[in-house]
This record gives structure tokens, C-alpha cells and sequence, in this order.
């Protein structure tokens, strides 16, 4: 990975941060959540491929045991903070859906356990902000999410399970250019219709979208 396909990483990155922060902003266009997703899964991929160019076979099944790791973390938290909402508030249906601990979900299938960790998530954000009572901020609930994405992408059967050393620095080239090709004639088109309604994702996102030199640290290109 070169230089420029560092800073372009950096730059998806905070457009990722933006997507787990805003999440109900967002939704108000349902189209994003197919984009947002896209994008996950292109990174899952790039992470991949670079650590098959790097030599590293192993990357995918550590980079999966560290993000199944990071999920079930994340909903075990969310699910206890809504755990005791629930007994609170009297909500008998809700507390069912929030039995769930590290060991129970260390059993499940893949795919199983994928789809208990997107109810708690569907549930916390059904919520809205009461959790921020029990200790638990819109933060953590993107944290979820990114997490959710990320292990989805990696059970998926990444284009970089037949991808060889030789031919990964060019499928790293690629999928950094499909990456790009969705934020800037997909997702840069769908936030300008909350340029009015929603100022403060619309220009968090555009902060996001700059590419910073890393190396010069001050010097910033901005994406055309």
C-alpha cells in the first residue's frame, strides 16, 4: 500500500466514522444503508488483500476472530445498558430481547450470531437516546454497528479469498478505486439532499471526504 492509497484508507475511514455516528440522520434516505454497507465490505476487502500483499495468509481469519471478538462486546454492552431500562420501565417483551451474554453467543453460528447482534442494535435504535442514562452514547451504538458490518463482510466470502500475492497489488488498486467510484457518484449525490435539512452530517461528512498528507501532516488535498 503506497502513500496515496494510505491517505485515501484514512479518508474512508472518517467517512465510516461519520456513517456509525449518524445512523438515524441517515436512514431518512433509505438508499444509504445499501451504500454504507457497500463501502464496509470494500474495506473488509482492502484490509484483506493487504495483508495477503504483505504476506500475511492469515489476515482474514484473525481479522474475523478480532471483529466477532469486538461485536459480541459491543452487544453485550448495549444489551445489558437495555436490560436494565427495561426492568425500569416495565417492559417484559424487551427484556427477553436483551438476554444475551458472551457465552451464548460464543455458540451460535456465523450467521445466527450476526442476526442477534443486528436486533439488540435494531432495538437500541428504536430507543433513540434513553440509553444515554445507563451509560451508553450514540458512540457505542455506532461502535455496534461498525461491528456488525465488519463481520458481515468478513463471513461473506471476500474477492480476497482467491486473490494471490502476486495479483494483490492490483486488486488493492482496484478495490481502492471502486471505494472512491461509491462516495463520489453515490454517496457525495445523496448527502447534498441533507445539505439543508441536516447541516451538521452534511458537513461533517464534507470534513470527512478531505484527504490529508499524512506525511506532511498539514498539507490537505481535497477530494474532486
Amino acid at each position: 500500500m503506497n502513500v496515496r492509497q494510505r491517505n485515501q484508507m484514512a479518508m474512508f475511514m472518517a467517512v465510516q466514522n461519520v456513517f456509525g455516528t449518524y445512523p438515524n440522520e441517515l436512514n431518512t434516505i433509505p438508499a444509504f444503508g445499501r451504500f454504507i454497507n457497500e463501502l464496509d465490505e470494500l474495506m473488509v476487502n482492502i484490509n484483506s488483500v493487504y495483508q495477503i500483499q504483505m504476506g500475511n495468509t492469515t489476515g482474514t481469519t484473525q481479522m474475523k476472530q478480532q471483529s466477532e471478538a469486538d461485536m459480541i462486546d459491543a452487544t453485550v454492552q448495549l444489551a445489558a445498558a437495555m436490560y436494565v431500562y427495561a426492568q425500569i420501565e416495565g417492559k417484559p417483551d424487551l427484556i427477553e430481547k436483551c438476554k444475551v451474554s458472551p457465552s451464548s453467543l460464543d455458540k451460535l453460528s456465523a450467521e445466527k450470531l450476526k442476526a442477534v447482534c443486528t436486533n439488540v442494535h435494531s432495538e437500541v435504535i428504536a430507543l433513540g437516546d434513553v440509553l444515554g442514562n445507563y451509560g451508553k452514547s450514540p458512540e457505542d451504538v455506532a461502535k455496534l454497528k461498525e461491528g456488525i458490518n465488519m463481520f458481515g463482510g468478513l463471513i461473506g466470502a471476500p474477492r480476497s479469498a482467491i486473490v494471490t500475492r502476486s495479483q494483490a497489488k492490483q486488486e488493492l488498486g482496484n478495490l481502492i478505486d471502486e471505494a472512491n467510484d461509491l462516495l463520489r457518484h453515490k454517496v457525495d449525490k445523496l448527502m447534498k439532499l441533507l445539505e439543508t435539512t441536516h447541516s451538521k452530517v452534511y458537513n461533517t461528512y464534507k470534513a470527512a471526504r478531505v484527504i490529508v498528507d499524512l506525511r506532511a501532516g498539514k498539507q490537505v488535498i481535497e477530494e474532486e
